[in-house]
């Protein structure tokens, strides 16, 4: 993980899911973990998901807003503006370029709230019109992020009589810490560009 400076989305994300690890937490015996411990893993997991998600689209949104604000001020197209405007495919060659701009700022601000999730679609969604590719970000960290939106779809639409995978506290906070030391390094790539 690189030491440069950490986002105040980052730092957000941090402090809130140590939030939600402490609300959470409980002494876990060996012989497993009992019903309310189960659903206590089952909201950290889904709790953990949703600021996941939240971050992301915010991040989303703060490349946006600077790519925006810089075209408002000077007229200049920033990196991701520019792959904006070779993403979106409704330009219409009469307009202004300051329309053109502006129609895909409000499309591509309606594409990041219409964001549900946090796997690999969803990433290449909300970054890929932004100029980053998935193959840009640790193919590792990714996949984590994939595996981990498809428990919380399984957390969330099953219910806890059904067959799931066993929890376990610690693996579950190894998942959480995992991510956030890869979206460390997701930030990076975003700076670099």
């Amino acid at each position: 993980m690189s030491e440069q400076k950490r986002s105040k989305e980052y730092k957000h994300l941090e402090k809130r899911i140590s939030q939600i690890e402490k609300n959470f937490k409980f002494n876990q015996s060996i012989n497993g973990i009992t019903n309310l411990q189960a659903d206590r893993l089952r909201g950290l997991r889904l709790l953990c998901h949703a600021e996941l998600e939240d971050y992301f689209e915010s991040v989303a949104l703060k490349l946006l807003t600077k790519a925006e604000k810089r075209w408002v001020e000077k007229k200049i197209a920033n990196y991701n503006l520019s792959s904006l405007f070779i993403w979106h495919d409704k330009i219409d060659k009469n307009d202004t370029n300051d329309t053109k701009a502006r129609m895909i700022i409000a499309d591509y601000r309606k594409e990041i709230k219409s964001n549900h999730g946090i796997k690999e679609d969803n990433i290449k969604k909300l970054f890929g019109p932004l100029g980053y590719k998935t193959d840009d970000f640790d193919s590792t960290f990714i996949s984590t992020l994939s595996s981990f939106g498809a428990l919380r779809g399984e957390t969330a639409h099953m219910s806890a009589n059904k067959t799931q995978q066993p929890l376990d506290q610690n693996t579950e906070l190894k998942r959480i810490k995992d991510l956030l030391k890869g979206i460390a390094d997701f930030e990076d790539v975003l700076n670099s560009k």
